[in-house]
């Protein structure tokens, strides 16, 4: 007999939680000694194998070309990509940060906060006059061409299989001439969802 219950982000209720019967170490033992032979026949003898678990770090000014980055993601993200995360940007909500939060074959895509840079271009932002100035300075001594905004990602994995997705997430970014039509008013088609419901 098992309870299972749905928690949405922690959201546990104390009385569901006392109401649960104690943990019955008896029962998962018999359980463990029943199944043992299964058990042993599924798992490998993995104590010779070597893991070879690296990181790649995808570091850049450039946003990433959204239909890209969506092939991307349904074509590359193989089982020895184990986890990656970091923050990123798109061309067409320029004034976003995004974050990447990937752990297996499960991938999030977040609104974090808005860019320095994107803050900007808000006309509703109620910032006086002096925080404009002072986010501007900010920005000049940023180091990339767009401001604070930037994309960068660290990818853990088997160097075998991180390679390849490594590879195809530099493929994403934008090319110059790709920045050049975005600049002059060119638009992406971009697949990602535009609206996050949070269901309770």
């Amino acid at each position: 007999q098992v309870a299972i219950m749905a928690v949405p982000w922690g959201n546990l209720q104390l009385d569901e939680l006392l109401s649960m019967p104690d943990y019955d170490f008896h029962r998962v033992a018999l359980l463990i000694d029943e199944l043992q032979d299964a058990i042993d026949a599924v798992l490998p003898d993995e104590t010779d194998k070597k893991y070879d678990i690296s990181w790649r770090v995808i570091e850049d000014d450039r946003p990433f070309h959204p239909q890209r980055l969506w092939d991307t993601c349904h074509r590359f993200m193989g089982a020895g990509v184990y986890r990656s995360k970091g923050f990123f940007w798109l061309p067409g909500r320029d004034d976003l940060a995004l974050l990447w939060n990937q752990a297996a074959g499960s991938i999030n895509l977040e609104f974090i906060s808005y860019w320095k840079a994107g803050v900007l271009t808000h006309t509703d932002n109620s910032l006086t006059k002096e925080e404009r100035a002072a986010i501007r300075q900010q920005l000049a001594k940023m180091p990339g061409r767009f401001g604070d905004r930037r994309c960068r990602l660290t990818v853990i994995g088997e160097s075998g299989e991180i390679d390849d997705f490594a590879l195809a997430l530099r493929q994403c970014l934008l090319t110059e001439e790709e920045i050049l039509w975005w600049q002059q008013g060119g638009i992406f088609h971009d697949p990602w969802p535009t609206k996050v419901a949070r269901l309770a």
